[in-house]
């Protein structure tokens, strides 16, 4: 196993869909200014709300239009997400979605294949062929943007919702650049996406986090820091929802 990539994945532990992330590797500081392309997969750090951005998405091998347009759904669900975790500030605007993209591989070949100039950001994987880490993973460097994110087709959208936590932000603090999960360390704290509760789906802030020896303060804290033109209200709600992603598809024959 070679130290090319900073890598999250998420475990399930229980059938609440718990999740536990590992590291592996090297790793920056998350402290260089990150400078946006035309097309923005990810929020770049101190970028102004809202935040639109696209994704890429491969399906590893050739399967049917019904395949795509059921994976479409998870990222019109995980949108919704988004939408309210960030209380409006932070959405999907264009999905674009293409088969055939890595056939043959499975998850962990993620480290072996050629995704550091790839034209995707996330791959999904069969469930058969999804054999981790975890139960999804976000590994840098990958992907078209230096972010690359493996997940099974049947992923859940507490599970996806967590691991564009890792994504979606530039934060600064170690071991960044990825947000961190909190339950690395005790003690855990309650109703954060990055720890083991998802009720209501949120972020921790003072009200609820629990100063940790990996975290020491709240990722909307850290969030704040990092994008000084972003706001927290903690509704951790917005009252409309947001508009379903665009969708492009490309399904092979």
């Amino acid at each position: 196993m070679n130290n090319r990539a900073l890598v999250f994945g998420a475990l399930a532990i229980a059938v609440a869909a718990s999740l536990s992330c590992r590291k592996r590797g090297g790793h920056g500081d998350g402290d260089g200014v990150v400078q946006a392309p035309a097309e923005i997969s990810f929020a770049p750090a101190g970028s102004n709300p809202p935040v639109v951005v696209t994704l890429n998405i491969g399906i590893s091998e050739n399967r049917p239009m019904a395949d795509l347009t059921a994976l479409y759904q998870k990222f019109v669900t995980v949108n919704q997400s988004v939408w309210n975790v960030t209380e409006g500030q932070v959405r999907i605007g264009r999905v674009r979605i293409r088969d055939n993209t890595n056939p043959g591989t499975n998850s962990q070949d993620y480290d072996n294949a050629n995704f550091s100039d790839a034209t995707v950001d996330i791959v999904a994987w069969q469930p058969a062929d999804f054999n981790g880490p975890g139960i999804s993973f976000v590994a840098l460097p990958g992907g078209r943007n230096g972010r690359f994110m493996g997940i099974p087709t049947d992923v859940a959208n507490t599970t996806l919702l967590h691991e564009l936590g890792h994504f979606l932000f530039v934060l600064s603090w170690a071991p960044g650049p990825l947000l961190i999960d909190e339950y690395t360390s005790s003690p855990d704290d309650n109703g954060c996406i990055m720890e083991l509760d998802y009720i209501p789906l949120r972020w921790c802030h003072t009200d609820n986090h629990l100063n940790q020896s990996s975290q020491p303060h709240s990722c909307w804290t850290q969030i704040r820091l990092d994008y000084p033109a972003f706001s927290y209200a903690n509704f951790n709600t917005t009252p409309l929802p947001p508009p379903d992603p665009d969708v492009e598809y490309t399904d092979v024959p």
